[in-house]
């Protein structure tokens, strides 16, 4: 792929990079202004970040065995449910 690059077109992308080094890796935060905008609520920008790296991950809650297992279940059952009702709808 460089080498169908124009040199100047490289230099370019180069002094971007410069400029604003972490953008690929920190889309996340442009992301977050998209959603507080949206949101309008009043809640800090922090907020609405998912957890970065090294980034201590507040809001997590931590879920039982049973609750896991409880969403487990229903995502099963209705996963079944949309087969059946398709294979159904097939046959008929």
């Amino acid at each position: 792929m460089l080498a169908s690059i124009p040199a100047w077109k490289f230099t370019e992308w180069k002094i971007f990079e410069d400029l604003d080094p972490d953008l690929p890796y920190r889309v996340d935060w442009g992301l977050a202004h998209v959603v507080q905008a949206i949101m309008r609520n009043g809640k800090q920008l922090k907020e609405f970040m998912l957890p970065f790296g090294d980034s201590d991950a507040t809001g997590i809650i931590p879920q039982t065995i049973e609750y896991q297992e409880m969403v487990i279940d229903a995502w099963v059952k209705t996963n079944n449910a949309i087969v059946k009702r398709r294979e159904g709808a097939g046959s008929g």
